[in-house]
């Protein structure tokens, strides 16, 4: 059914309820999640297997010492063309990585797309999405990477190169500062790209798209990514503490249990992320996308009173 509550103001019930409902829908599928992106890693190293085969058939045809000279006269050239051997980075490894990625992740969106639409899906949809879209997903990778990552590699760079490569003190906290607002603001600005994409909109309408109903229902999204935000560092919050308590001074032998707890909790924590609350940010934004743009949304408790009367 199409949800009609799309115009009405956001209150903080209203991210409760986008939280809320999205969760359940999480833990509706947890298994067409788990192992969607199960089989999402075991294509990933396949394709890492793949790329790595001709880089180890050169190894084995040149020998090591070409390897260890050309390694040499790489990294000589690197450090007198920092700026150029940081772009070639860029290209040549992390924008393929992304690219890489987001195939993967668009693939975990447009199972969600379902789930949003129908209360569920299966993982085998996940990799129907992946076989006839992952060239619109590797470019969104892409797109996303360059105005998410880039410029913030590009300053952080930057600082780096005119503190002598020794970033402390004030800077070191004005970059952090700095690299968290960027993220934060980026992210809230386009994450509502994918669930564009695996909508039917090209790659330059998704991102237009987003950037529009980010700052038209500012509230609403920003609002999720606030809340979404908040739940992570309160997941992680133990080992957080404890870090903050140690790198202020705190005597190891006080802080010393606590660290070793929040690790163990960490962990469960970690667990958790996979397991229920990634799906459900993914869920959640999808969801959101949804009600914003008129698109059919599930509701468990209409569908349940449709059965009653069947």
């Amino acid at each position: 059914m199409v949800n009609k509550m799309s115009q009405e103001k956001t209150n903080f019930g209203t991210i409760i309820d986008d939280m809320k409902a999205s969760f359940k829908l999480a833990s509706n599928n947890v298994l067409s999640y788990f192992l969607a992106h199960l089989g999402m890693i075991v294509f990933l190293v396949l394709m890492l297997a793949i790329v790595a085969v001709p880089i180890v058939a050169i190894v084995f045809a040149v020998g090591p010492t070409a390897i260890a000279d050309w390694g040499a006269s790489l990294a000589t050239w690197s450090t007198a063309n920092l700026w150029a051997a940081g772009i070639s980075a860029v290209i040549l490894i992390m924008l393929p990585l992304m690219a890489l990625l987001f195939m993967v992740y668009g693939s975990i969106f447009g199972m969600t797309k379902e789930i949003v639409e129908k209360g569920t899906s299966s993982a085998e949809s996940a990799f129907s999405w992946l076989r006839h879209n992952f060239i619109t997903f590797a470019g969104t990778g892409v797109i996303m990477s360059l105005i998410v990552v880039v410029p913030q590699l590009a300053v952080a760079a930057a600082v780096s190169y005119f503190s002598g490569y020794v970033v402390t003190g004030l800077t070191s906290v004005g970059l952090s500062i700095f690299i968290f607002a960027y993220s934060f603001i980026t992210l809230g600005l386009t994450s509502m790209v994918m669930p564009a994409v695996v909508n039917g909109k090209g790659i330059q309408d998704a991102v237009v798209g987003s950037f529009k109903l980010a700052i038209e229902r500012f509230d609403r999204i920003f609002g999720l990514l606030t809340a979404i935000v908040l739940l992570g560092l309160l997941s992680f919050a133990p080992i957080l503490i404890g870090a903050a308590a140690t790198a202020l001074g705190a005597s190891i032998t006080l802080v010393g249990p606590w660290l070793a707890a929040g690790a163990l909790w960490a962990v469960v924590a970690a667990l958790l992320w996979l397991l229920l609350f990634l799906p459900m940010t993914i869920i959640a934004f999808t969801r959101v996308y949804h009600d914003l743009t008129g698109g059919e949304v599930y509701d468990s408790a209409a569908h349940l009173s449709e059965i009653a009367m069947v």
